[in-house]
């Protein structure tokens, strides 16, 4: 496929400076020369292209690029209220290569603040002074108007959303913990004043739990004027299989005044509860939830029938309420003669 190419190639220069055969020649002979006619023509050619490029390549042109712009130097105590724009025009002139290379790739040009206006012409061309053989020749806009405020730092706890789906009869031990749980953020006042918590964009989703979870979540900073103190969090739980189990607890009554006696049918209730299986025998012997019924209840009610109130006590475990039963309950007041 090559040499098919090559041969095109050939015959197609050569129908340029092929000469006729005269009466009596020797055709042999002419094809030598049309060969050496060809390849003259080719270096002449390729000189003649390098020369073009050698005499452009060093002439002066003019181009316009877009130049990214960043926050450069800023005094310590102050922070902007408004981004920079985000690219400038700058009007080049100089040789060929080094406007190429510019123009392919526009370096960012950190631009230092400290008063209310900045002069973008005079510290570009400052910076573009590094790059040989190219002059600014203009720069739009040439000022920009900023605004400083004081800047303060300011520390705000971390929220996080999330979405945990767990295998049957899997669950949490205890509440997820976020580490660290606050963040610090520092920029202008009027910024920073109205923040009460950082909250983390992107809801944690997780399904088929169980195991105990430990994710690493990026925190991300859409702010440029703003400055965080931490880059990522960690969330970490505990994860158990779980059974069932039940207790009966008799019903108190909280608060009852001085002489009077309260009495409900049933006496008790029966609650039904999920238990990590690591805790499951060592519960056996407690009852961890207490039932009453505060006395202002009873007062409030004229149905002669009220539904008690169930606390757990035995807070070092992670039970769940399933049910109880029943949910509500008869009482008798009396009075002591």
């Amino acid at each position: 496929m090559a040499d098919n190419s090559y041969q095109n190639i050939k015959e197609r220069i050569l129908s340029y400076v092929k000469k006729g055969t005269k009466p009596g020649e020797d055709d042999d002979g002419n094809k030598i020369v049309t060969k050496e006619s060809a390849l003259v023509f080719v270096f002449a050619y390729l000189i003649a292209i390098s020369l073009w490029f050698a005499v452009n390549l060093n002439g002066i042109f003019n181009i316009s690029v877009n130049m990214p712009l960043e926050i450069g130097d800023i005094p310590a105590d102050l922070a902007l209220t408004d981004n920079l724009p985000e690219y400038v025009e700058v009007s080049l002139s100089g040789t060929a290569l080094p406007l190429i290379n510019l123009y392919n790739n526009p370096p960012t040009i950190p631009i230092d603040v400290d008063e209310s206006e900045v002069n973008l012409f005079n510290q570009i061309r400052q910076q573009m002074n590094s790059y040989q053989e190219v002059e600014v020749s203009k720069v739009e806009p040439i000022l920009i108007s900023v605004n400083l405020e004081q800047k303060i730092t300011k520390k705000v706890p971390i929220k996080l959303n999330w979405d945990l789906s767990f295998e049957p009869r899997f669950g949490l031990i205890n509440n997820p913990m976020i580490s660290p749980d606050s963040i610090t953020i520092t920029g202008a006042a009027s910024q920073i004043a109205p923040i009460t918590e950082w909250g983390i964009s992107d809801t944690l989703k997780l399904s088929g739990i169980k195991d105990d979870i430990s994710q690493v979540i990026p925190v991300t900073n859409a702010n440029p004027l703003m400055e965080v103190s931490l880059d990522e969090i960690s969330l970490t739980a505990d994860v158990s299989e779980f059974t069932e189990n039940e207790v009966s607890v008799y019903i108190r009554t909280r608060n009852l005044p001085r002489g009077q006696n309260i009495t409900y049918n049933p006496s008790s209730i029966v609650i039904k509860y999920d238990v990590p299986l690591e805790q499951f025998s060592e519960i056996q012997n407690e009852t961890p939830y207490v039932v009453y019924v505060p006395y202002r209840k009873i007062q409030e009610d004229q149905t002669g029938f009220v539904t008690p109130d169930i606390e757990l006590v035995a807070t070092k475990y992670a039970l769940k309420i399933r049910s109880f039963q029943p949910k509500a309950v008869a009482y008798f007041s009396v009075v002591d003669q």
